[in-house]
């Protein structure tokens, strides 16, 4: 079973409850590791990959994954999924889905999604885009649209917070984009006049929706036929954030615990309810159909 997921502080828990209730295969690992003696690994053969959730995306639309954690923008791009309520089957009866009960989502500011800059919104004309994020991109497309009513020029950068760190600061007039465990580390840098948190600012512009950035996705039937026992596995995972912090096998650093347990417990929500899921739909809509 190939499962692809973000390699971001937000999916430790997930990626903790995999470890814990199924097999992960060391070979296919970011970080293979000896599991410690007493852990709870289950059997099973799961080959668990980590990327930014771009390189997430693109599994999932090239069929190289059975479950993908897939930013939300990149949902309706995989080949033969449907967002209606009565999904067309393809020939072997099998249509990619959302599957599980859990998500990487928000309920008000998220910390980790945001727009940096010195400038006020009104006079921001150039925004950089952090390439590693299909749906931050997206949703600050629409929030200029729709909500800020401003229409920047938009540039592609390949790593927004590289650059910060490297001594490109921004210039009146510029934004940036910056998504993940690095807006951590650019807001302790310099101290930005101008910080949108890009969750907030959706539920400013949707009347208090909240906001599902990645969702579990089955690529393929065989992904489908492991969703129950994933659900499982990422329930464990939701139920021991404490323990995910520092037990992770497969995370890419080590984390303070109290800032992580404070972002993991307050800013990021992980069930995929009925309110996240009409909030999704919507965000599908204004992005494939703008306006």
């Amino acid at each position: 079973m190939r499962i692809t997921a973000v390699s971001y502080l937000n999916t430790l828990p997930f990626i903790y409850g995999i470890e814990q209730r199924v097999a992960v295969s060391s070979s296919a690992s970011r970080r293979a590791a000896v599991p410690e003696a007493g852990r709870l690994l289950a059997g099973g053969d799961i080959a668990l990959s980590l990327e930014v959730p771009s390189l997430c995306a693109a599994s999932a639309i090239a069929g190289d994954t059975d479950i993908a954690l897939v930013p939300a923008a990149a949902v309706p791009l995989i080949p033969g999924f449907s967002f209606s309520s009565v999904p067309a089957l393809s020939s072997d009866g099998f249509t990619p889905q959302v599957i599980t009960d859990f998500c990487i989502g928000a309920e008000g500011p998220v910390e980790t999604v945001v727009l940096l800059s010195d400038t006020p919104l009104c006079d921001v004309r150039r925004v950089y885009l952090d390439s590693h994020s299909r749906t931050s991109v997206q949703l600050v497309r629409v929030l200029a649209r729709e909500h800020w009513r401003i229409g920047p020029q938009w540039v592609d950068f390949a790593d927004c917070g590289s650059a910060a760190a490297a001594g490109r600061g921004l210039e009146y007039g510029e934004a940036m984009v910056a998504i993940g465990d690095k807006v951590f580390a650019l807001k302790a840098a310099h101290r930005y006049a101008y910080c949108f948190d890009l969750a907030e600012e959706w539920a400013a512009l949707t009347g208090g929706l909240p906001f599902v950035f990645a969702a579990w996705v089955a690529c393929t039937r065989a992904g489908l036929e492991y969703a129950p026992r994933l659900n499982e596995a990422l329930a464990y995972g939701v139920e021991h954030v404490a323990e995910s912090i520092t037990e992770t096998i497969n995370r890419s650093r080590d984390f303070d615990f109290d800032e992580a347990y404070r972002y993991l417990t307050r800013s990021i929500k992980f069930s995929l309810d009925d309110r996240k899921r009409r909030a999704m739909h919507l965000f599908w809509e204004k992005i494939i159909s703008p306006g």
